[in-house]
């Protein structure tokens, strides 16, 4: 079982939930605006707290409620074979 990283507002590249949120917001930026998002400068560090915040947040409430994610429900077809697939992490939210 692998854990899900959440992140910290100085996280980069790292793989963390942090650093895929800064850049979709990276990518999402160049795209309505059509200029690159500054790394530095006013609001960069309150971004990256947002994200950061969010990203612990989505994975607490994934982790706290992971008994209830199906990847697919119970089915039964008439012939006794019944499955169910469930969903398992665990959580690293030290950053």
């Amino acid at each position: 079982m692998a854990d899900l990283q959440t992140g910290t507002h100085t996280s980069q590249n790292d793989g963390s939930l942090t650093a895929f949120i800064e850049l979709a917001m990276q990518e999402e930026w160049l795209a309505a605006r059509g200029e690159v998002l500054p790394a530095d400068g006013p609001g960069a560090i309150d971004r990256r707290v947002l994200f950061a915040a969010v990203a612990k947040g989505v994975l607490r409430y994934l982790h706290e409620h992971r008994a209830d994610l199906l990847t697919s429900l119970s089915i039964d077809d008439g012939t006794g074979l019944n499955h169910r697939h469930k969903a398992d992490f665990g959580l690293d939210d030290n950053g």
